[in-house]
């Protein structure tokens, strides 16, 4: 989970790739003439295939974003080890609900499942990963822009302490919005909030914890001023997804 947020575009990722790809495409044609010459054609070509495989994950984005791809609302839940393996941690939510969280060498994903099928997801990216988020109520631009141009805004949580610091909404538009909402967020794990956004952080929680309705000000300020750092897609509340984003304890603990 990362609080930088990315500065890539998904433009100029697909604008790369191509290039990447026809060069590396060329250093493993190669490769593999030498090899097939050296060896066996088939042990040969599962070789050359792996090395292709990670080189491409090392320089593109292009083997996280097919993972992702195959992730979605009321999928099966098997879907998430085929593609991610076994997740790297487990923890349950105070409503029983089980957390699983996977990784990817270009962000984290958290996941609830019900029912053996996907019920929510969160994406946490990592600076130099830039997630198709097309199908979200921010479109492209999600995460480069503030929460205020996200459309259908229907739900908000927020917490400030120690231990996890956040900011999430739920969206009701977006390309799939008649089969599940859209979430975005913004979580502070190693990285340190300005004065200013903290505060208004802080004086929309103390709303929340003193129970007053009227917080509609304190939303518009932190939506103007915030730019969502992860996002996902859920068919639950903001309360279950509260418990899915990792504490600062929780992200040392995985990342160690």
């Amino acid at each position: 989970m990362s609080t930088i947020e990315p500065t890539n575009t998904s433009s100029s990722s697909q604008s790369v790739t191509p290039k990447i790809k026809e060069q590396w495409g060329r250093i493993v044609a190669i490769a593999s003439l030498v090899a097939i010459a050296l060896g066996g054609f088939n042990d040969t070509m599962d070789a050359v295939e792996k090395i292709y495989d990670f080189s491409l994950s090392q320089l593109t984005d292009i083997p996280s974003q097919n993972k992702l791809d195959k992730i979605y609302i009321r999928a099966s839940s098997n879907s998430l080890e085929e593609n991610f393996g076994a997740p790297i941690y487990i923890k349950k939510s105070y409503s029983g609900e089980v957390i699983q969280y996977y990784r990817d060498n270009r962000f984290i994903l958290s996941t609830i499942s019900k029912d053996d099928a996907i019920a929510a997801y969160l994406v946490f990216p990592s600076s130099n990963f830039s997630p198709d988020t097309s199908a979200s109520s921010g479109g492209n631009d999600l995460l480069s822009t503030p929460f205020k141009n996200q459309e259908g805004l229907s739900d908000i949580k927020a917490s400030v302490s120690r231990s996890i610091t956040y900011y999430i909404e739920e969206n009701s538009a977006g390309e799939f919005s008649n089969l599940y909402s859209s979430v975005a967020g913004y979580t502070e794990i190693n990285s340190i909030l300005s004065d200013k956004k903290r505060t208004l952080l802080s004086t929309l929680t103390d709303k929340q914890i003193l129970g007053d309705d009227d917080i509609s000000a304190e939303v518009s300020a932190i939506r103007q001023n915030l730019t969502p750092n992860f996002y996902g897609y859920s068919n639950l509340g903001l309360s279950s997804l509260e418990e899915a984003i990792l504490t600062k304890s929780e992200y040392a603990l995985i990342n160690k």
